[in-house]
C-alpha cells in the first residue's frame, strides 16, 4: 500500500517533507539497519549453533550459507602448536558442506585420471593412492613412482583433465580464503586421489577409517579440503565410506557427538585442520569410493611450488 509522507498539521493542510528531510530520515534508518547486524554478527560469533547427533539432525543444525546449497559449522578452536600467520591462519574455527561444487563431468574426468594413473599400480588393500606432486603411487604395499614409470614407457597424464584438477584446485583455495577471510593460503602436499574398496587391510596405510587429525598426521596442513567424485548409497556407486566428524560431549556422562554426511559427486566438504575437527572415514562395503584432497599451510616452510601449486 503506497502512503504518502506523513507531516504537520498547518491550518488543516499537511506539510510536505522536504528531499533533505526524506534523506536524513533515511540515512538514519540505514545505520540503525547497519549496526543491528552488526549486533547480530557479534552474537552469533558469541553463540555459534552446536553439532548434533546424526546425518539429518546434523544438517538441520548447521547454519546454511547461499541459498541452502553450502552449510556452515563453527567450532572452537583447538590448540595449535605453531604461532598465528596473518591474513592465513584462522581467526576462528569451523567446517563447510557444499554441494555441486563440481559438476558431474568433473568428476568424471577426475576419477579417468585416477584409473589412468592407478593402472601403473593398486594397493594390496583396500586403499589406492595418488599424490599428484610427487607421484606417489600405491603398489601393493608400498608406493612407486608414477612419473619414473610414465617416462620410461613414454606416456604421460591426460592434460585435459589435469587441467580440470588443476581449476579445481584454485576454486577451493577461493571458497576457503572467502569463507576464513584469509588471502595468504599456500599449497602444501600431499594432494591426491584416494581409491578405497572393500578389500581387507594389509599394511597400516590401508587402515583409513581410524579417527585422526589432519595437522596431526600432517604437520602443517591448516586447511583441508575434500571433494567427493562418485555417489554413496545403496542404489549408488558404494556402500559404506561415509564420512564424520566426532566431537567430545557436551556433559561429563554423554556420549560423543557425531555428525555423518553421505558423500556425492561434486560434494565439497573444506575445515580448519586442527584438534578441533576430528574425523575418520567408513569402511567401504562395497564398490570403490573415490575422492580428491586438497589441503593449504600457512608455514612456508611446507609450501607446494611447481606444477601442482
Amino acid at each position: 500500500i503506497d502512503r504518502k509522507p506523513k507531516g504537520k498539521k498547518v491550518e488543516g493542510k499537511t506539510e510536505q517533507m522536504t528531499p533533505r528531510q526524506f534523506g536524513r530520515r533515511i540515512a538514519v534508518c540505514c545505520a540503525t539497519i547497519v549496526i543491528a547486524l552488526q549486533l547480530y554478527r557479534v552474537w552469533l560469533k558469541r553463540n555459534p549453533p552446536q553439532m548434533v547427533e546424526g546425518l539429518q539432525e546434523a544438517m538441520d543444525g548447521m547454519r546454511s550459507l547461499s541459498g541452502g546449497d553450502t552449510l556452515e559449522q563453527r567450532v572452537a578452536c583447538g590448540k595449535r602448536s605453531h604461532d598465528r600467520v596473518p591474513m592465513c591462519s584462522p581467526t576462528f574455527c569451523g567446517r563447510v558442506v557444499q554441494d555441486f561444487f563440481t559438476t558431474r563431468e568433473q568428476c568424471q574426468n577426475l576419477i579417468a585420471l585416477a584409473e589412468y594413473a592407478m593402472k601403473f599400480g593398486g594397493g594390496s588393500g583396500g586403499a589406492t593412492i595418488l599424490d599428484f606432486p610427487s607421484g606417489a603411487l600405491s603398489k601393493g604395499s608400498q608406493f612407486i613412482s608414477l612419473y619414473q614409470l610414465m617416462k620410461q614407457n613414454d606416456d604421460e597424464l591426460p592434460a585435459e583433465s589435469v587441467s580440470v584438477l588443476k581449476n579445481v584446485t584454485q576454486e577451493v583455495r577461493k571458497a576457503i580464503s572467502n569463507y576464513f577471510g584469509v588471502r595468504n593460503i599456500m599449497s602444501t602436499t600431499p594432494r591426491f586421489i584416494s581409491r578405497m574398496d572393500e578389500k581387507p587391510a594389509q599394511t597400516m596405510h590401508d587402515e583409513y577409517w581410524h579417527e585422526h587429525v589432519d595437522a596431526e598426521q600432517y604437520p602443517g596442513f591448516e586447511y583441508t579440503a575434500l571433494i567427493y567424485l562418485n555417489d554413496q548409497g545403496e542404489d549408488a556407486d558404494y556402500t559404506g565410506g561415509q564420512f564424520s566428524f566426532v566431537d567430545p560431549p557436551v556433559a561429563q556422562d554423554a556420549s560423543e557427538r557425531v555428525t555423518t554426511l553421505a558423500p556425492k559427486c561434486g560434494k565439497l566438504v573444506f575445515f580448519t585442520s586442527g584438534p578441533e575437527n576430528v574425523h575418520h572415514v567408513h569402511k567401504v562395503e562395497h564398490g570403490k569410493r573415490y575422492a580428491l584432497t586438497i589441503a593449504f599451510t600457512c608455514d612456508k616452510a611446507k609450501e607446494l611450488k611447481g606444477e601442482y601449486a
